[in-house]
Parts: structure tokens; sequence; C-alpha cells
């Protein structure tokens, strides 16, 4: 108990307790509003190509101006950063909300509502990862970062089974609502950090200059640039495309709103439990782990293509969730310990950026592809190409040797050097070694 109990001590850091409090509330929020919005769009045309496109209008406008969220949160002071994003996405989601109460929302209008919220987020994310470093102590980042991702995942259990009861029964405007009014919890705890600020190391750059020093950090690290390509590709062929896929195969076996809602709570609760174990566990060769537990990504549409229903839906959700919690941890926490602290946020906008590039075209597709070829036809062909796309960075070296940094070695603002391929320079890969290389980042 003692020993579990240690690894809670990083909630004594008065600005980190008040951010995860802060999160806590308003990712529940964040929860409710895809369920919500997935089933206004079926009601008002039944079209899974109109869901398509207004799920891939969010993804738009957070690929779009990731890279400037990036380059913002890295020359103000993130926590303004944050707040003003809340506030934005406040002011989009009560919009939506009352489109949907009054009558009044069409797919375009929702669209666009949609790229709206998502450059509101394009703007908080980047800054949310280069803010932990500096208000937690490096030795204790990794818990840090497993209870931000056990705060979530736990408002992603509770937000998809509230906004499936509150769909069925009030209808998605007022689950809607609901979105709009917990950002208020965000905004005020936010407003009350006390966050140190940070003294500029670079030379003053123009922004364009500051983009392409984030670019030169990701580029410089094989591991790193490799893994996003790898997300890159395992979004845009499996994870995009399910969530047009999975809600448009359980309506086909007469499952509506409220498994797919289960199913998403599943994936969430396994993804508390991965958090869980991300607390005390700290692998030696952080990628690798990376590398493994993203590859279950193909297993969801794999359960749909071979015509399972709800309850095995839920039970594969449940697994795969397990570990994306493991994978969220170990990848920010090394991100944060191998990225100089003045260009975090930048190459957290890269990671963001890199990730969702193709997310928009990946939902835009599933539908027209499941009118074409079937839905279960539709699902294997995800779940096929999916393990393909997960599976060839295994034979990348500095992926599979790479060795996780001690956090006595941490020094924010410093990089190790590297070799000449990005991975690991010193003769036996050591984590001490002088030269080495790392990572990890959320979504991979």
């Amino acid at each position: 108990m003692r020993r579990w109990l240690s690894d809670l001590a990083v909630l004594r850091e008065r600005d980190f307790l008040r951010l995860f409090l802060g999160q806590s509330v308003s990712v529940i929020g964040d929860g409710i509003t895809p369920i919500a919005i997935t089933y206004a769009v079926l009601d008002l045309t039944g079209s899974a190509t109109d869901l398509g496109l207004v799920l891939a209008a969010q993804s738009f406008g957070l690929v779009a101006f990731a890279l400037v969220g990036g380059v913002w949160a890295d020359r103000l002071r993130r926590e303004w950063v944050m707040i003003a994003s809340d506030v934005v996405r406040m002011l989009v989601v009560a919009t939506a909300a009352a489109l949907l109460i009054g009558g009044w929302a069409q797919i375009w209008s929702l669209a666009l509502v949609g790229a709206a919220y998502g450059a509101a987020e394009a703007f908080f994310r980047p800054a949310l990862g280069g803010l932990v470093p500096q208000i937690v102590p490096a030795v204790k980042l990794q818990q840090a970062n497993a209870l931000l991702g056990l705060s979530e995942n736990a408002g992603w259990f509770v937000g998809p089974a509230l906004a499936g009861l509150m769909v069925a029964g009030v209808g998605p405007g007022v689950a809607i609502a609901l979105d709009a009014g917990t950002f208020l919890a965000s905004i005020g705890f936010l407003l009350s950090l006390r966050v140190p600020p940070r003294a500029r190391v670079t030379v003053q750059r123009s922004f364009v200059g500051e983009l392409l020093a984030g670019w030169r950090e990701v580029r410089s690290r094989t591991w790193l640039w490799v893994m996003l390509l790898r997300a890159m590709l395992v979004l845009f062929i499996v994870v995009a495309p399910f969530q047009v896929l999975g809600p448009l195969a359980l309506r086909a076996l007469g499952q509506g709103a409220g498994a797919w809602g289960l199913a998403m709570a599943a994936l969430s609760a396994g993804m508390i439990v991965g958090s869980i174990v991300a607390l005390r566990y700290s692998p030696r060769h952080p990628m690798l782990v990376v590398a493994l537990t993203g590859a279950t990504a193909a297993a969801a549409p794999f359960v749909l293509a071979v015509g399972g229903g709800a309850l095995p839906l839920v039970l594969v959700q449940a697994g795969r969730g397990v570990a994306v919690g493991v994978l969220v941890a170990v990848w920010m926490t090394t991100l944060q310990r191998e990225i100089p602290e003045e260009a975090l946020s930048r190459v957290t906008a890269w990671d963001w950026m890199a990730s969702m590039a193709l997310w928009p075209a990946g939902l835009a597709i599933a539908g027209p592809l499941a009118d074409a070829v079937g839905v279960r036809t539709a699902c294997a062909l995800a779940a096929g190409l999916g393990v393909l796309a997960a599976g060839w960075v295994f034979l990348v070296p500095s992926v599979r040797g790479m060795q996780a940094r001690s956090p006595e070695d941490h020094r924010v603002g410093s990089a190790p050097p590297h070799g000449p391929d990005g991975g690991p320079s010193g003769p036996s890969g050591d984590p001490k070694a002088a030269a080495r290389e790392r990572a990890t980042s959320p979504s991979h």
C-alpha cells in the first residue's frame, strides 16, 4: 500500500493537483460530445458519408492549426494558451448545443462547428504537453502522466456511457450543452495556477524559423519520426475509419447509441487500468512497448468483421484500453525527458499533426467504402491493413533498441547527442551513456 501511495505523491504538487482536478471534470464533457454528434448526424440524414465528413471536420481543424498552436505555446505562457483554448471551445460547443436543441442544425453547420472546435483544441494539446514538466519534478513525470491519463480515461469512461443515456433520453443537444459547462472547471483551475515564467534559451526566431526548429528536433531522432509515421498510417487505416464503421456495424445488428457508448466506455475503463499499471511500470525499452501496445488497434475492427456484436466488442475494447493506457504514459514521459523544454510544445504539436494528418481522410472515406463493399468487408480491410501498418517499425533498430533514460538524467532544456541514425551512439546503448536516443508520444 505504501508503494502505491508513493506513486500518488505527485498530487502533493499544488499546481499539478489543480491541473489534474480541472482536467478530470472537463474530460467528462469531452467524452459526451463525440457520441452525441454521431447520433445527431445519423438522426438528421442516416448517411455514413455525412457522419464521416462531420467527424473529419474537427480533425481537419486540429491538423490545420496544430503546428501554429505549438509555436505559440512555446512563445507564450502555456497556461494562458490553454485558457484561451478552453474559452473558445466552450463557446463553440454551446453553439452546437443551441443548433441541435433549436432544431436548426444541418450537416454543414455541424461540420463548421467541429472545425472551429478542432482549431481551438490544436492550441490546447501542445501547451498541455509542455506545461506538465514545468510544474512537476522530473522524477515524478511518469506518475504525473499516468494520473492525467487516469483522469482522462475515467472521463472517457463516464462521458460515453452518460452520452448514450442522455442521447436516448433527452437528445444530443442537451448532452452537448453539458459538455459546454464542464469547460468552466478547467478554466477556473487553470486561472489558479502559479507557473514559473520560462527563460527563453534560444535566439528569438521568426514564426517560420521556430516552426522549422521544432521539425529539426523531430527529424534528428529516427525513433521519433518513424513512430510518428507509423501513427499516421495506423490512425488513417484503422482507428479513424472505425469511428464510422463501428456505429454502422452495430446498427446493422440492431444495436444503437447505448451499445456504441458502452464499447467506448469499455475502452476508457481499460485505459484506466493501463494508467494504473503505468504508475509503476517503467519499461527499459519504451519504443518497443509503444510499438507492441499500439499494434492492438486492429483488434476491434476484426471483431466486427467476423460478425461479433456489442459484447465481444466491449471485451476487446477493454483489453485494447489497457494497452493504450500504458502507451500514453510511456510515450509522453519519454518525450518530455528527451526534448529540450523550450521546444517541447512544438515537438508535441508535430506529434499531434503527424498523427492526425490523415485522420480526416480516414473518416471521410470510411462511409463511401462501407457503401461500396459493405460494413463487414470494410472492417476486415481495416484490420488486415492495420496489422501491416503497425508491424513494420519492429524492423527499425532504434525502435527495438532504444533504452529509457532514468529520471536522474533528465535536464530541462538539454538534449543528448545522437548517433548517425538518431539511435544510441554509445558502444553499449546503456541508458546512462552520454550519447543516445529515446522516445514516446500519446497516439501510437
